[in-house]
C-alpha cells in the first residue's frame, strides 16, 4: 500500500473525485457540487494507493496558524475495515507534522465519532447538521498525540 500526496487537476485527483461521489454523496442522495469543490487547489490531497488503484483519500484545507482541517475522508467500500483509513490518517498527521502544522479540526458526521475518538481526536461543542446529516466539530489535541504513537506529536 502507498501513501501520497496527489496533485489537484490529475488523474489521481479526478479518482478521489469519483470516490469522494461514490462514498460521501451518492449515499445520502446528493452529488459534489461546484461549492464542494471550489478552493481545493488551495489544499492538499491525500490517497492511498493499492496495485495502482486509489482506494481511500482525504482533503486538508490549511486555516490560519499552522492549523488545517480533514475534509472529505473517504475509503473505498471493498476495502472498508482493513485500517486503511487509520492508516491514511497516520500517514496524514505525520506528514502535517513535518510541514510545522500546529492543530487539526474537521467537521465528522456522526456515524464516525468513534473512529476518529480512537485515533486522538475529541468533539468540540455540540453538534449541527451538515449535508442534510449529523456532524460534530472535532479537533486533535496535544495531550492526544500518544494513541497515535507519537505520529502527531507537535500538533494541538
Amino acid at each position: 500500500m502507498i501513501f501520497r500526496e496527489v496533485e489537484f487537476g490529475s488523474d489521481e485527483y479526478r479518482q478521489m473525485l469519483a470516490l469522494r461521489e461514490s462514498v460521501l454523496r451518492t449515499p445520502i442522495g446528493l452529488s459534489l457540487s461546484v461549492e464542494d469543490v471550489a478552493g481545493e487547489d488551495q489544499q492538499m490531497h491525500f490517497a492511498m494507493l493499492e496495485e495502482g488503484l486509489l482506494i481511500a483519500c482525504v482533503l486538508v484545507k490549511p486555516l490560519s496558524d499552522g492549523a488545517v482541517k480533514l475534509r472529505q475522508m473517504a475509503v473505498s467500500p471493498a476495502h472498508q475495515g482493513r485500517s486503511i483509513g487509520r492508516r491514511l490518517i497516520s500517514a496524514v498527521e505525520a506528514e502535517l507534522s513535518e510541514r510545522g502544522c500546529h492543530g487539526i479540526e474537521m467537521s465528522a458526521r456522526q456515524s464516525a465519532i468513534g473512529f476518529y475518538e480512537k485515533l486522538g481526536y475529541q468533539t468540540a461543542g455540540s453538534g449541527y447538521i451538515e449535508q442534510g446529516i449529523p456532524h460534530v466539530r472535532m479537533v486533535k489535541r496535544k495531550e492526544s498525540s500518544s494513541h497515535t504513537a507519537g505520529v502527531s506529536q507537535g500538533m494541538g
